[in-house]
């Protein structure tokens, strides 16, 4: 086929209109009228299909695209190695949420009260409310349940009880240790953020916040009704916590698809 017959398959144009859209290549094992397509044709194809086969493959032959850089190609489109990243930074945001709850620690002393709003507070719900509500109810179940280590680096961190107060005499945790401290810290914030915004969508704060200042508004480690609240408050957390990583999953899989969308010249033409 000579130069001037050559024709993209989605936009029909030829060699003339390479300087617009980019050269006429064969990225796949197509024949004939169909074997040629324009660079900037074929991303725009690869980044608005339904399809998302088609960002990786040619949707008639099946055939996989070739990229110069076919490892990190590879490793980029692994959904084990996007898991991997997702969970790198996830992980990061929970430890950056452990040192603001660290800050705020003394915003979580008692659940919020919504007075301060006046005559409103009986028409809107704040979600930074409830919120703070989920986070001081979860800290309350950390601390019934013998956990109140979690919470020795937040030290301005008091009850209606008092402080909180460590033994004096204990060997320095390690760095498991300390690790699985920030991040217990942080998950909250991070669980409560996430699950007040789905909460915001199907207009469902006002139970969560009541079930929220319930658990966490005095200790009743012996009663059966604070023991079940105590299981709802962490199964919405828990819940938030997750969706969170998933929107982070998601976050990691649109990133790389944009960083190879960049990488459109280094896909290969098959001879």
């Amino acid at each position: 086929m000579s130069e001037q017959e050559k024709q993209c398959r989605i936009c029909l144009d030829g060699v003339e209109a390479e300087k617009e859209v980019g050269r006429l290549i064969r990225p796949c094992l197509c024949r004939g009228s169909i074997s040629y397509v324009h660079i900037g044709c074929l991303q725009r194809w690869r980044n608005e299909s339904t399809s998302n086969s088609a960002f990786f493959q040619c949707p008639q032959c099946r055939y996989q695209y070739r990229f110069a850089r076919t490892r990190i190609v590879g490793l980029a489109t692994n959904p084990i190695a996007i898991g991997a990243i997702s969970a790198l930074l996830f992980t990061c945001i929970v430890m950056m949420a452990s040192f603001v709850t660290t800050f705020f620690m003394s915003a979580f002393e008692e659940p919020s009260n919504q007075s301060y709003y006046g005559f409103y507070s009986y028409w809107y719900i704040s979600p930074f409310q409830v919120a703070q509500d989920l986070v001081t109810a979860a800290f309350r179940v950390i601390r019934d349940g013998d956990l109140s280590d979690v919470l020795e680096d937040a030290a301005s961190f008091t009850t209606a009880q008092g402080s909180i107060k460590m033994p004096a005499a204990r060997a320095p945790p390690g760095i498991v240790k300390r690790f699985i401290r920030r991040f217990l810290l942080g998950l909250p914030l991070i669980g409560a953020g996430s699950v007040v915004q789905m909460l915001v969508s199907v207009q469902a704060l006002a139970p969560v916040q009541w079930l929220a200042r319930y658990r966490g508004s005095r200790d009743r480690r012996n009663s059966n009704s604070r023991d079940i609240a105590a299981l709802i408050v962490i199964g919405l957390l828990l819940v938030g916590a997750f969706r969170a990583l998933f929107k982070v999953y998601h976050l990691t899989e649109s990133i790389t698809k944009r960083v190879l969308l960049r990488a459109e010249e280094s896909i290969l033409e098959v001879n």
